[in-house]
C-alpha cells in the first residue's frame, strides 16, 4: 500500500467522523432548542398561574405600600413645616446688629433679655 492511499484513507475517515460529529451536534442543537422552548412555555404558564392565584395578595401589598409611602410623605412634610416654623420664629426672635463692629452688639446678642 502506498503512502498516498493511506493518507487518502485517513482523510476520508476524518471527513466521515466530522460529518457524524456535525450531525450529532445538529441533533443536540435541535433538542436543546426544543427543550428551551418547552421550558419557556412551562415557565410562562406557571407565571400566569402564579399571578392569577396571588393577584389579590399582590394588589393588597401594593396598596399597603402606597398607603405607607403616602403617610411617610405626609409625616416628612409635617416635619419640614415644623422645622420651617421654628426657623422663622427663631429668625424673628434674634436681632442681629447691622454692623458687626457696633458698640451695642453685645446688647443685641445676649442670651436672655431678662435684666
Amino acid at each position: 500500500m502506498s503512502y498516498a492511499e493511506e493518507i487518502e484513507r485517513v482523510a476520508e475517515e476524518c471527513r466521515r467522523r466530522s460529518a457524524l460529529l456535525l450531525d450529532e451536534l445538529e441533533q443536540i442543537n435541535r433538542k436543546t432548542a426544543d427543550t428551551s422552548r418547552d421550558l419557556a412555555d412551562a415557565a410562562a404558564a406557571e407565571m400566569r398561574e402564579f399571578w392569577s392565584e396571588h393577584s389579590e395578595e399582590l394588589e393588597k401589598a401594593r396598596a399597603e405600600a402606597e398607603e405607607r409611602e403616602r403617610l411617610e410623605t405626609e409625616a416628612r412634610e409635617q416635619r419640614e413645616a415644623i422645622a420651617r416654623s421654628i426657623a422663622a420664629r427663631k429668625a424673628n426672635r434674634d436681632v442681629l446688629p447691622v454692623d458687626l463692629e457696633d458698640e451695642e452688639a453685645a446688647f443685641y446678642q445676649r442670651e436672655s433679655w431678662l435684666i
